[in-house]
């Protein structure tokens, strides 16, 4: 495992260069596909997801390990054939984990997340809900017992993950044949319309033949409007994972009927009591009313501020991931699922795990907080500011870290402490 964070690394560095060279197509062909508030809020929801994955994901692949070692008929063996055929199975699976997050309602209410943004880009790709965690290990864990291990389900699921990045462009034309067999850009974009004729198909992750098997294949004819029909309007990544969960028990509770209550929950989307209308949709419209696409506008220096910020964030977010990588050695011959569980507890919850969550989870708010530029928005990134160089001291300051970490976190936290007291007084004036 110790070329482990190097991987990461350049894993990292590889995403960020996919994102330059996305933004120099899309500006050669004169598409705006980026804004600053809606991929600030991707990034967040897939750090928060992977910090919630951070503790959970270990103890599931275990979980796996344990059921093929011990409930598994027949232990298939590991090699490139068997691994092809895990790999189609598992984006079969993946189609049918994905189409019933579209007509079930408490795994919409986990899947919406990627949906909500009205634009399409590299970024997407990670605005996904930490909830989906939970939900997609009682899919694959049947790949589990049908005999296929750990190693093969965690690459296969590495590599359907990589193969999205792909499909996530709105800079990428049709394909010629690999329209046929492949899930293409195009073939995805129409998944992320909003469009009546394009709603509820091409599911598909890799092979688009389970679309076309399962009757849910529609082809691109237009470019389609992106987002979901009731419209999302909030920066806050905090408000993307659980604003569907409120609409559901906000429905739930007005309904008078013990099963409509249920209903709620097991319906589709387009589903409501009778005695209780769908809630309000969000989006905001024009004179000829016309629905009007999202933007929060933020003026150069905030937008700076904020990106600078967000980086630091992510740079937290990477060191979390590189501890996490390193302590894997540790779970390697454990045989039973409490010896997992205490050793993952002894291992990740520690003083370095936990301030790392901590800047995260309190800076992905403040940022968001920041680009509404609400009242307390100043406030907010004081404390969180205060909140940072806290948390990285004390937890670090035993560490042979603390030589550089410590002067590293107080400099940069003093820099951007100036830097807000200018942005406050200047009442951060919004232009578009």
């Amino acid at each position: 495992m110790g070329y482990l964070p190097y991987v990461i690394i350049l894993g990292a560095v590889i995403v960020i260069g996919a994102l330059v060279l996305e933004s120099a197509v899309a500006k050669r062909k004169n598409l705006k596909i980026y804004r600053l508030s809606d991929s600030v809020v991707n990034l967040s929801c897939g750090m928060m997801e992977r910090v919630f994955d951070f503790f959970l994901s270990v103890l599931i692949l275990f979980g796996f390990h344990f059921i093929w070692e011990n409930y598994a008929p027949y232990q298939i063996p590991t090699n490139l054939g068997t691994w092809l055929i895990a790999l189609v199975v598992f984006d079969c699976i993946a189609y049918w984990f994905h189409r019933l997050s579209h007509e079930i309602n408490f795994l919409w209410a986990a899947h919406i997340v990627h949906h909500q943004s009205e634009e399409l880009n590299l970024t997407t790709v990670f605005r996904a809900s930490f909830f989906a965690v939970i939900f997609r290990a009682f899919f694959f864990v049947w790949m589990a017992f049908a005999g296929f291990d750990a190693f093969t389900i965690a690459t296969c699921s590495l590599t359907l993950g990589l193969f999205q990045l792909f499909t996530h462009s709105r800079v990428i034309g049709k394909l010629g044949v690999f329209e046929k067999f492949l899930t293409t850009p195009s073939h995805h974009r129409v998944h992320h319309a909003r469009n009546e004729k394009y709603m509820d198909h091409n599911y598909s992750h890799i092979f688009i033949v389970w679309d076309r098997m399962f009757g849910t294949f529609i082809t691109e004819t237009e470019e389609p409007d992106y987002g979901i029909t009731t419209g999302f309007e909030s920066a806050n990544a905090y408000n993307a994972a659980f604003s569907y969960w409120r609409n559901l028990f906000t429905r739930a509770r007005r309904t008078k009927k013990i099963k409509n209550k249920i209903k709620v929950f097991t319906k589709g989307p387009a589903w409501t009591p009778s005695d209780v209308p769908h809630l309000p949709n969000e989006y905001k419209v024009d004179k000829e009313g016309r629905r009007l696409h999202h933007k929060i506008p933020v003026g150069f220096e905030l937008g700076a501020y904020v990106l600078f910020n967000v980086a630091i964030t992510f740079g937290a977010f990477v060191a979390l991931m590189l501890l996490y990588k390193v302590k894997l050695d540790d779970l390697t011959g454990l045989s039973s699922m409490s010896e997992a569980q205490e050793t993952l507890a002894r291992l990740f919850f520690t003083p370095q795990v936990l301030a790392l969550v901590g800047v995260i989870l309190i800076s992905i708010f403040a940022h968001a907080r920041m680009l509404e530029q609400t009242k307390s928005s100043v406030y907010i990134d004081a404390f969180r500011l205060i909140a940072v160089g806290t948390l990285i001291f004390t937890a670090f300051n035993s560490t042979p870290y603390s030589i550089w970490l410590t002067p590293l976190t107080f400099s940069l936290c003093g820099l951007m402490f100036l830097w807000l007291i200018k942005l406050g007084t200047q009442r951060v004036p919004k232009i578009s």
